[in-house]
């Protein structure tokens, strides 16, 4: 029996090579090395040679992005730029100047307590340097016809507390601001208020 198979083997290799002399090399060197079969499936690439080859493609691409990225935020944020002195030029305040305001009496809006109320007022304004003090002499007649206007709005109660003479302060001192823009006045000093 053990002489059959090998006949048979002999048999099918003598029409395998006369069918095809390339196949004679092949065999040949597949019986006389049995590690031969075993180097051709290593030589095949499998499917765990392909991922494991798309995975260092992968993670490679995925580190180049990465980097792409932190080199660009690095970039905007100006961390590649050379950092310059910022110079700022600030035009210090000139000193402050004072300027009499007229004497300004005016009716104030009645209430039932008091029908016919007046406020007297005698001021005196700071202003920011000697070119806010011309432009308020400049428009001296718009900012008193302005707190005259917004002193015939008031009522007695409003201006009888500290409260009052606080707000009506602030009030004032807008109306010249908002005259004498761009200059500007400080503050408004009381020297007289009356009212009755």
């Amino acid at each position: 029996m053990s002489d059959k198979p090998k006949d048979d083997k002999a048999e099918d290799k003598a029409v395998d090579k006369a069918v095809d002399p390339e196949l004679e090399d092949t065999d040949e060197s597949a019986e006389s090395d049995p590690d031969a079969e075993s180097k051709e499936e290593e030589k095949k690439p499998g499917l765990k040679d392909k991922l494991a080859a798309h995975k260092v493609m992968v993670f490679s691409v995925l580190f180049l992005v990465i980097i792409a990225g932190t080199v660009a935020g690095l970039y905007f944020t100006g961390k590649f730029t050379a950092k310059k002195p910022h110079e700022i030029s600030l035009a210090l305040p000139d000193a402050a100047v004072f300027h009499e305001i007229p004497k300004v009496t005016v009716d104030l809006k009645p209430s039932p307590k008091h029908p016919r109320p007046f406020i007297r007022l005698v001021m005196q304004v700071e202003l920011q340097g000697e070119t806010a003090k011309t432009a308020f002499i400049e428009r001296e007649a718009k900012i008193l016809d302005g707190m005259q206007t917004h002193l015939r709005t008031l009522t007695v109660p409003e201006l009888q507390d500290t409260d009052g003479t606080q707000r009506l302060r602030t009030d004032l001192l807008m109306v010249i601001n908002n005259v004498i823009r761009p200059e500007r006045a400080i503050t408004v000093y009381y020297k007289e208020i009356m009212i009755r």
